[in-house]
């Protein structure tokens, strides 16, 4: 996603983004390994989170600690698995900590989350395609060019989903969308992800 921590309202945007990123990690496991894919978004993550999660690095495969770094070049789809799966694991503790590392708790340290309703809903409703629709159209932060083209993927998605074919031929075509949205808005991701997700319930 393209929306960068510092500039995001916490009480908000931030706990958006942790639900978007938890999905991004749950659909993409859910699908084929795509090399380039996995590994873009274990760089996105540990650099965006290793500020607030403390410990990110614990527990994660070629990572070396003298010199602070993941030698990501030699990851393959095994250890790039068992890393994501630990860095959603680690986002979705962080979520129900209050968006604080356990560490910090005592000292009253990290993100003040103000909206706590909000920080303890799931994104993982059973929501209609008509419906995400709605909601993009009802986007006023997109231009009219973003809402039709947002639409439009919406529309591939759906076609997609509703494919006679095997999962794995359907992950194959998701693929570009899944690109394409790496660079939209949070509140884009969070709507769009749920679609996508459907391919991992469907037939």
């Amino acid at each position: 996603m393209n929306d960068s921590i510092l500039d995001v309202d916490f009480s908000t945007d931030f706990t958006r983004m942790v639900d978007a990123d938890i999905q991004k990690c749950e659909v993409i496991l859910a699908g084929n390994y795509d090399e380039k894919v996995w590994k873009d978004l274990h760089i996105e993550l540990t650099s965006k989170y290793s500020a607030h999660i403390s410990d990110i690095s614990s527990n994660m495969c070629c990572y070396f600690a003298n010199g602070s770094f993941y030698d990501i070049n030699s990851m393959n789809e095994a250890t790039l698995r068992h890393n994501l799966l630990v860095l959603k694991n680690k986002l979705i503790a962080f979520k129900n900590y209050g968006y604080k590392n356990r560490e910090s708790v005592a000292g009253n340290k990290g993100i003040n989350i103000q909206n706590n309703q909000y920080a303890t809903q799931t994104q993982t409703v059973n929501i209609s395609f008509e419906a995400v629709k709605k909601q993009i159209e009802d986007m006023t932060a997109l231009s009219d060019a973003e809402t039709k083209e947002t639409l439009h993927k919406i529309d591939e998605i759906k076609a997609i989903v509703e494919l006679k074919e095997p999962k794995k031929s359907k992950w194959q075509k998701i693929k570009p969308i899944l690109i394409w949205l790496a660079d939209k808005s949070v509140d884009v991701g969070i709507a769009l992800l749920p679609l996508i997700a459907k391919i991992g319930e469907s037939l």
